[in-house]
């Protein structure tokens, strides 16, 4: 016959890994891989002085730079709000009409 202290160890092992189980938050997915790597500012060419659609072409892309880091910013603000996080408020995603 297994000894008593025996059983209670197996028994707090089981309940110790139902804790654990139990902490996951149900539907928080991590975020995407892409959303924690930092993005390089677009450096101007030497062109930028000289060349007036060189100049909008870099500010096209600064823009576009500075955009994609807000939706970033977003998707993480979600991300966040999604695993309880108190004190947000982050923007709503943004949505696109499919064209055709």
């Amino acid at each position: 016959m297994p000894r008593k202290s025996f059983l209670m160890a197996c028994l707090m092992i089981v309940s110790c890994g139902v804790a654990v189980a139990s902490c996951e938050t149900p539907g928080a997915a991590f975020p995407r891989a892409e959303d924690l790597r930092v993005q390089p500012k677009p450096v101007p060419s030497d062109e930028v002085l000289t060349s007036r659609i060189a100049g909008e072409q870099h500010d096209n892309a600064v823009e576009a730079w500075g955009e994609a880091g807000w939706a970033q910013v977003g998707r993480l603000c979600r991300f966040f709000d999604e695993m309880g996080m108190k004190g947000l408020d982050c923007p709503v995603p943004e949505t696109r009409p499919k064209p055709g």
